[in-house]
């Protein structure tokens, strides 16, 4: 099997979390153990110079250790995230604890003490490095051999049914080839711990750990089977003597049961042998935190008695949650069950600590990830309550705050997700600041929100989770460590104010800038360029701006414009609901009225809203307005109108939708003015559609001419009615529109080359008089010729014939010549 190409380059991993951009350089072929020069060239195909620099900068001042990988040899753990590993457990549980090239020929038993999991966690860390295996590392491997042998040998353990070989694979999981695995069945069959009849494989001398239930259950001396079970469950020899139907001698039951659990084979539950040889556990302890059934710890108390006599470590809520819960044979959610009951989480170093704001602090550690203050409280009060219970009135939660340990650095707080237990210091602050650049900001504002998603590396690599936590982060390093960049202060949360940038005066200033503008749109402005959440915003504006807000609008209007007489005159005049701009200049001029009139700000006063081009009244749209102005003025329409962009793509739609028609050349009709309804225009529309053929070019002459239609009908309503199928395109010829069924753009020298089709040996004066006779296209002389050149066409001046390409015969004559 041939190992990945291009893996070297997931050691980015290790120094910036990047796996998108490791996938783009492996897809693009290209190596970042290259040279400088040579990957910073081929890398601007793929990024701007900005993220290339960016990446060159990481490769560069780790090229040493880039330039040592070889393979999985040196190379990232987050070359795991390629199968099927979350990136949140190679980042908490493997990075920076073992080398790939050392856990991907780990066992699970193996994984789950080095790294200090549970079964769980191990499970998947060890499914995920089987398939890398098979996909990095060579079959003549050594290493391979021996870990996938291991792996066949259990699959085949506990199991005398016979297999096919398709069923191995797909049991194991197997990526590698084929011959590979069949040179390990091979080995085992020689070894003869399997067997095969050739078609299926079968094992026979690889033993399975048969269960203690089984043992009891196939004793064949019934008397024997009472004893040793009545004694496994607890009972005495004396009692065990005097139940029996037909009585013997205590020194006899002894006997009989010795005998029989010292030739017992070895079972599944021989796994807990070794928890009980450490800890000094009792048997509802033993039940509480592990998957056992009885009688497994009387069989365990009975058969190794003599090893299980030796120096123990004593029990405590510490640990049994820190060293116990790390036994591969312990059951994480019922140890973590059995602590919640038993020890609430009580631990020895909380019995030592004579200041209560380490005690606090301690209590906070205890929790697993986030919490809320009222389950602090809780936790606090009942811990107290069970390890000082002396200390309950002078310690009483109520005499400090939690914000306290946030001010020592000692805890982060999201907004969001609750408060978790984190030392934050001087160093980490000052890390964090630098990478995010915070110094670059300077008299002005920025939420924590948009510096946390313009570093996002950065976050990750720190493991700050939202910007919440950076701004409880921040905060912490300026009140305990006094680290200030640019006179930063503390505004709304999430907020940031820099020197002399107060943030009532920015936003104001934006406003200015930005208005007339509605309150949405400017949020979002004020959200691409601060960071600021648009919904929090909108309500702060609401707040403090209410006077420049009218109708969810920001619009900044001088007042004294709006008391004066020349408003009031204007606003007594304006009697349409639509004006254009000229227009409205005009009656501003004509009365001698303040020029501010004609500001869109105190336009928008008198009722009004500015286009480009016109004024409308609101609360009137233009799409809708338009629409029944057209349906209602389409046969007088003032030429100014076509200058609207507004207008102009009213009208196209209308077309579109078949409401709306050029009857003539700028002279329109609605549908209701032609006597017809819309589905028989449909019906004629398909009818044209499915009979002309794909790619043909045609007019409403053309149409008419080959007796696809027979209705005659201009050429600019043929525009109007197929303007709105998908399966046509249209050209300009001159003034008339050609049409032709295709899902590409048009072109017009296909046209040209379908004509020439049509008529070979076509002459410019022949071309003129066939697009008028079939297509109905009257354009003149000069006009064709430069359409011609345009396209390529050749026109021969002595014989007036039309090429679609200069004849060679005549390229060569012009050449001797």
């Amino acid at each position: 099997m041939k190992a990945v190409e291009r893996i070297e380059n997931w050691k980015l991993c290790d120094y910036s979390y990047c796996p998108q951009i490791v996938n783009e350089l492996i897809d693009a072929n290209l190596s970042i153990q290259a040279s400088h020069n040579s990957l910073m060239l081929k890398m601007q195909d793929l990024y701007d110079m900005k993220q290339v620099l960016k990446i060159m900068s990481i490769i560069d001042r780790h090229r040493q250790s880039i330039q040592r990988v070889r393979g999985i040899e040196g190379n990232s753990v987050y070359i795991l995230l390629n199968y099927g590993l979350s990136r949140a457990i190679i980042r908490d549980y493997i990075f920076g604890k073992i080398e790939l090239n050392v856990l991907l020929f780990l066992s699970l038993e193996q994984i789950t003490k080095e790294l200090d999991i549970s079964v769980y966690t191990g499970q998947k860390i060890k499914e995920s490095c089987r398939f890398a295996l098979h996909s990095l590392v060579e079959d003549h491997d050594f290493r391979k051999q021996e870990t996938l042998r291991k792996d066949l040998c259990d699959f085949f353990r506990g199991t005398h049914s016979p297999f096919t070989f398709q069923e191995i694979q797909e049991g194991l999981l197997w990526r590698s080839s084929e011959t590979f695995l069949q040179e390990l069945l091979e080995d085992l069959e020689g070894e003869g711990l399997i067997e095969t009849d050739g078609k299926t494989y079968k094992n026979v001398a690889i033993f399975p750990h048969i269960s203690l239930s089984e043992v009891l259950d196939h004793m064949r001396d019934p008397l024997a089977q009472r004893i040793v079970v009545d004694r496994l469950y607890g009972k005495t020899m004396e009692s065990i003597a005097l139940s029996l139907s037909t009585p013997i001698t205590r020194s006899r039951v002894s006997q009989i049961f010795h005998n029989e659990i010292e030739n017992f084979p070895v079972v599944k539950e021989d796994q807990y042998r070794d928890l009980l040889m450490k800890y000094e556990l009792d048997e509802d302890t033993f039940y509480a935190i592990t998957t056992a059934m009885p009688p497994t710890w009387g069989y365990l108390q009975e058969k190794y008695h003599n090893e299980l006599n030796g120096p123990k470590l004593a029990l405590s809520g510490n640990v049994l949650s820190q060293k116990v819960a790390k036994e591969l044979v312990v059951n994480a959610k019922k140890m973590q069950a059995y602590l919640t009951e038993n020890y609430l989480y009580v631990s020895e170093m909380w019995i030592d600590k004579e200041d209560k704001n380490a005690f606090l602090q301690a209590v906070c550690k205890s929790f697993d990830g986030y919490f809320q203050k009222e389950e602090v409280e809780k936790r606090y009060t009942d811990i107290l309550a069970k390890v000082a219970p002396e200390k309950m009135d002078d310690w009483a939660l109520n005499s400090f705050r939690i914000s306290v340990l946030l001010k020592q650095g000692y805890l982060l707080h999201s907004a969001k997700r609750g408060i978790r237990y984190r030392i934050i210091s001087r160093d980490l602050v000052t890390s964090i600041m630098r990478e995010v650049h915070i110094n670059r900001y300077q008299n002005t504002i920025v939420s924590t929100k948009k510096i946390f998603e313009d570093a996002l590396d950065v976050m990750e690599k720190y493991d700050i989770r939202d910007q919440y936590e950076l701004h409880s982060l921040l905060r912490t390093g300026k009140d305990r460590y006094q680290l200030d960049d640019n006179d930063m202060e503390f505004s709304r949360m999430p907020m940031l104010q820099f020197g002399d940038g107060k943030e009532s005066e920015i936003v104001k200033r934006e406003m200015q800038n930005q208005a007339p503008i509605d309150v949405d749109d400017f949020a979002r402005y004020m959200a691409n360029k601060y960071g600021y959440d648009t919904g929090s915003f909108v309500s702060y504006l609401r707040r403090n701006f209410k006077i420049y807000i009218e109708e969810n609008r920001i619009d900044l209007v001088d007042e004294q414009i709006l008391e004066s007489e020349d408003f009031k005159k204007m606003q007594a005049s304006l009697n349409q609901v639509f004006y254009f701009e000229e227009d409205y200049q005009t009656l501003v001029e004509k009365a001698h009225l303040n020029s501010k009139l004609m500001d869109p700000y105190v336009i928008r006063r008198l009722g009004y809203k500015s286009y480009a081009g016109y004024i409308l009244k609101e609360p009137n749209t233009p799409g809708k307005y338009f629409e029944t102005w057209i349906l209602a003025h389409s046969k007088d329409i003032d030429p100014r109108y076509f200058n609207l962009s507004s207008f102009v793509s009213t009208m196209d739609r209308l077309e579109k939708q078949l409401e709306l028609f050029e009857w003539e050349k700028n002279v329109y009709l609605p549908l209701s003015s032609l006597h017809i309804s819309k589905k028989e225009l449909q019906d004629f529309v398909k009818k044209i559609v499915s009979t002309v053929q794909e790619d043909q070019y045609f007019t409403q002459t053309y149409l008419s001419q080959k007796k696809i239609v027979e209705t005659k009908l201009s050429n600019t309503f043929y525009k109007s009615l197929l303007k709105g199928q998908k399966e046509i395109q249209i050209l300009s010829l001159g003034r008339n529109y050609i049409f032709v069924k295709s899902s590409k753009l048009p072109n017009i020298r296909a046209f040209f080359l379908q004509i020439l089709a049509e008529q070979p040996r076509m002459t410019l004066t022949g071309c003129i008089s066939y697009l008028y006779k079939w297509y109905g296209v009257s354009i003149d002389r000069r006009l064709l010729q430069e359409k011609l050149s345009e396209i390529g066409f050749y026109y021969s001046m002595d014989t007036e014939r039309i090429y679609a390409e200069k004849p060679k015969a005549m390229f060569e004559q012009e050449h001797l010549f």
